[in-house]
């Protein structure tokens, strides 16, 4: 008996481990099958997403008595890393069906999708298909307009993939349907108030931004989610892929022909450019023919000639490189179509500007509000001897005046139109003017005849502007100096009519080399004696532009020498008015001799030795002499002219280094026109000057001759100042300070302690 209860004892501890083993093997294999997984977050979300196929599409049903229309979104999405700038391509395919299942029209709207990046917004960006995470890109969308769904109440969506990195497509669609209500401000709030944030952020530049039109718009109309026939388990509500899944549309789509919206497009008849900032190498990728690329680089100030710069190809395909790039402006042309995309010496890529223009026309006008006492700039592209009415009403909408612009109508050679199917269309120059509004003004109509792409910008009379100027070109950290633009865009009231009808136009911006226009204007210092007392005399560099002809020198003109051996006297007639000016490292550190001492002098001969050299004579003369005054800190110096004049320059001495830029304020006042001009005044500008020169400027006195030169200010006299009363200068630190009066007419004499060339 004992031997049965060991025995079966034995075997139920057996069996009892058997079991023990049998799922420890089962719990082992579940493991092994099981893929790692990223760590969830409370933003992470579970869908049953709706894929487009290639054989089989979706077919959706639809009202056609309460679908205005359709709004097809779709994100591509990715089976592989792909990089963040580089698009993908892929196609859509809809086609319409009527109640009896005839087709109707089909048509197919390509896309360039991106990868989604923006980790800051709850979007998804990833979707776990049979346990492997697929990135998703930037949302995409097109509409079916209402012409086209007018006998239509189906339609089948079929992908045509065309990248191999494409895993497939994803695919939302909307009806836009009315809404019954009557009050529109309790619908807005009944709203969801994420919701109600997407549409602010959409539509204006802020919550307190956003009008009545807009909240009207919101609320008449709603988008109703649509599910595909034959997909089972679909609830809206529950399923909230529609609303994380990035939705905002970067406007990379394009039609049947697509060129990269991101490259500089330049042709025979168009060209474009950029700004480099900092010198060093920069690259470029050249899709074209690169023999037909011409690249020049321009000195915005104008003090060197255009230089047409070489590259050299690298290794990687299509990339070239350009050697030790100052400073200055890129201009690309080509004699045939190219395609090419720039990257500064940090690996920046250089990114094109763009603009949106409202197109009006008989049928449609743009309409804004305005504040009165306030500015508004207006930027028109039409065709040419096309006109523009621009008309001012009140508070209730009672015309108060109306403007009448006739336009040139120059073709741009740089700023191109981008189609949506990113072509690259021949535009006009955009043409600026400038209106006052007046006392009692609400709102601004701009309507006319042709067809006129308008941009409108605002600003307040008396809005502070802010601007940084250097020596070259440069960018300021806003910790130094925060510049503050002088026009700020602003939205018409009617915005939802031009987008809703598809007549916005994108225009890409660039920038044209300056013109090389001789001056007939001439310079001369305005006489400060009376206003500021203390002065000294200085030696300044003038540094002209390029292709201004020479003037003959004057004998404050002065040229710079290496030694004493190198002066040729000048003939008995000249010789009295010859100066010798030598700047010293020692005490004294600024000496003056007649050239006639200069054979019996045996002091000059001594002071000479290791110093800098300056005499009047030749032809060749870069220095000039001139009287500076000395403005104290906070001390308002307000001048008045009894001529005109076309400007007036300032220009910016210290005679001590510091760090932090010169500030300097300054105030124009007088009688403004009330008429549209071309021309436009800014009555307050705060100005920050940044890179001090040494070597540009002498003070010409024996205990000191330390100057660090700052960039000049020039203040336009413009066509709407009619009346000019004063102009106020106010410095933040103790500066030296010149003032010249830019004028059309020649003075037969000038005071050579108050002159210098510009």
């Amino acid at each position: 008996m004992f031997y049965i209860k060991w025995l079966l004892r034995i075997s139920a501890w057996l069996l009892v481990l058997i079991a023990i083993a049998w799922f420890g093997v089962r719990f082992s294999l579940w493991l092994q099958s099981a893929e790692p997984m990223a760590q969830r977050s409370d933003k992470e979300t579970r869908s049953n997403v709706h894929w487009l196929q290639q054989d089989k599409p979706l077919i959706y049903n639809f009202s056609p008595s309460r679908t205005y229309n359709l709004r097809v979104l779709s994100n591509a999405i990715f089976a592989q890393k792909v990089a963040f700038d580089k698009p993908i391509n892929y196609a859509i395919e809809y086609t319409l069906f009527d109640q009896n299942n005839v087709e109707l029209t089909s048509k197919v709207y390509h896309h360039a999708s991106k990868l989604a990046l923006d980790a800051d917004q709850q979007q998804v960006k990833q979707i776990i298909e049979n346990k492997a995470a697929l990135s998703v890109s930037s949302g995409q969308s097109f509409y079916i307009s209402s012409e086209q769904l007018t006998h239509a109440s189906r339609i089948a969506l079929r992908v045509i993939p065309e990248d191999p990195a494409l895993k497939g497509v994803v695919v939302r669609l909307h009806a836009k349907t009315p809404t019954d209500t009557e009050d529109m401000n309790r619908a807005w709030l009944k709203l969801p108030v994420e919701w109600r944030e997407r549409t602010i952020a959409y539509h204006t530049i802020g919550v307190n931004a956003i009008t009545t039109q807009e909240i009207h718009n919101a609320v008449t109309f709603d988008w109703l989610k649509l599910a595909p026939q034959g997909v089972p388990d679909i609830d809206f509500k529950a399923d909230t892929l529609y609303e994380t899944l990035p939705y905002h549309v970067l406007t990379y789509d394009f039609g049947a022909q697509q060129l990269d919206l991101d490259s500089f497009y330049t042709d025979d008849r168009l060209s474009a450019s950029f700004r480099v900032y900092e010198p060093g190498d920069i690259t470029a990728r050249i899709i074209g023919n690169s023999d037909d690329v011409s690249i020049t680089w321009y000195d915005l100030k104008q003090q060197q000639a255009p230089k047409s710069l070489s590259f050299s190809k690298l290794a990687l395909a299509d990339t070239y490189r350009f050697s030790d790039v100052a400073p200055g402006l890129i201009v690309i042309t080509s004699a045939t179509s190219v395609q090419s995309s720039w990257f500064l010496a940090d690996s920046t890529p250089v990114s094109p500007l763009h603009s949106y223009y409202y197109q009006v026309d008989e049928s449609l006008s743009a309409h804004y509000l305005v504040t009165p006492n306030s500015d508004v700039n207006l930027q028109f592209r039409g065709a040419p001897n096309s006109h523009v009415s621009v008309s001012l009403y009140n508070k209730d909408k009672q015309l108060i005046t109306t403007h009448t612009i006739q336009l040139k109508g120059e073709h741009a050679l740089f700023d191109r139109v981008i189609t949506p199917d990113t072509l690259r269309n021949i535009t006009t120059d955009a043409e600026r003017f400038y209106l006052r509004i007046p006392k009692g003004s609400a709102f601004l109509s701009i309507h006319s005849k042709h067809a006129i792409g308008v941009k409108l910008q605002s600003r307040d009379q008396q809005f502070h502007y802010q601007v940084a100027l250097c020596n070259t070109l440069c960018q300021i950290d806003s910790s130094i100096f925060t510049e503050v633009g002088a026009w700020f865009s602003q939205q018409a009231e009617n915005d939802f009519s031009f987008t809703e009808q598809q007549r916005l136009l994108n225009v890409r911006l660039f920038e044209s080399p300056p013109e090389t226009d001789i001056e007939q204007t001439y310079y001369y210092g305005t006489d400060l004696t009376a206003i500021l007392p203390r002065s000294n005399t200085a030696l300044v560099k003038s540094e002209p532009k390029y292709f201004q002809p020479a003037e003959p020198p004057k004998d404050f003109h002065f040229s710079a020498i290496t030694s004493l051996k190198d002066i040729i006297l000048p003939e008995a007639s000249l010789l009295a008015k010859s100066r010798l000016v030598i700047i010293s490292d020692t005490p004294p550190f600024y000496s003056e001799y007649p050239l006639e001492q200069l054979a019996q002098n045996v002091k000059i001969t001594s002071q000479a030795m290791n110093a800098q050299l300056y005499t009047n004579l030749g032809s060749h003369r870069e220095w000039a002499k001139q009287r500076l005054f000395r403005l104290k800190k906070g001390t308002p110096l307000t001048l008045r002219f009894s001529e005109r004049p076309e400007s007036v320059v300032i220009k910016t001495y210290l005679d001590k280094a510091q760090s932090d830029p010169v500030t300097i304020n300054t105030s124009l006042q007088g009688i403004l026109s009330t008429q549209v001009t071309d021309e436009y005044t800014i009555l307050q500008k705060r100005y920050a000057l940044i890179d001090a020169n040494k070597d540009s400027g002498f003070l010409l006195h024996p205990a000191q001759t330390t100057l660090f030169s700052y960039p000049s200010m020039t203040v336009p006299i413009n066509n709407d100042l009619k009346v000019l009363e004063k102009l106020t200068i106010q410095a933040e630190q103790d500066i030296w300070i010149s003032v010249l009066e830019e004028t059309t007419e020649q003075q037969k004499q000038a005071k050579w302690w108050l002159y210098e060339t510009n």
